[in-house]
């Protein structure tokens, strides 16, 4: 059954990997409502990556040609929203991707820290059991990355970044897509693009 389903946009470089995916989420038939939180350094790095103009959420999503059961299906929550439904764990989702995550993010909710929904939300679903997907943004890795990577696998979540996947893609669009393909399937959805899955490769010949 189609449930609800969060995406949180961080402040990492990336912000074009969390507007395709809000993009391709929202029209998955098993996405009854997608609840979108973006922290406010996301915004910042919206507006050097994708346009100066953007100020706002809505205006961040306003940057897609998205269909009418695209709209209907958003809900959008400020990242200051302490009181929003996804805040408490009785209100019930289908889990929630951080894309992109930033290594601040990441660290937050290894260590239980929450500032704002959208911390809050990922915290949620780690103690609930749900699933939780985090894109992490981030390279080189130092200790403390990769502590908190193991902390936060072991508490339940994914942590994905966005690799891209030279075999099955050629353009940075593509790359976006077949990323996205993985994560979706990581959280049971079914999305509209190109399937970017690997088939095998070539065979040698004697």
């Amino acid at each position: 059954m189609p449930g609800h389903l969060i995406l949180g946009i961080s402040g990492a470089s990336g912000a074009r990997l969390g507007l395709r995916a809000l993009d391709l989420f929202s029209g998955s038939p098993d996405v009854e409502a997608l609840h979108l939180v973006v922290s406010p350094r996301a915004i910042r790095v919206a507006q050097d990556e994708i346009s100066p103009g953007i100020r706002t959420v809505e205006d961040l999503a306003g940057t897609l040609k998205l269909s009418v059961r695209q709209r209907e299906t958003l809900v959008i929550h400020g990242d200051g929203m302490i009181d929003a439904p996804i805040s408490s764990g009785s209100f019930k989702t289908c889990g929630m991707a951080v894309l992109p995550c930033s290594a601040g993010t990441l660290g937050a909710i290894a260590n239980g820290i929450s500032r704002g929904l959208l911390q809050r939300a990922a915290d949620v679903c780690l103690k609930e059991r749900r699933r939780l997907v985090l894109g992490l943004r981030e390279t080189p890795l130092s200790e403390i990355h990769a502590e908190n990577i193991l902390r936060v696998t072991r508490a339940g979540a994914i942590v994905a970044p966005p690799v891209p996947a030279f075999y099955a893609a050629r353009t940075a669009e593509e790359m976006l897509d077949a990323y996205l393909l993985r994560v979706a399937d990581l959280l049971d959805l079914r999305i509209e693009t190109r399937d970017y899955r690997w088939r095998g490769g070539i065979s040698e010949t004697a």
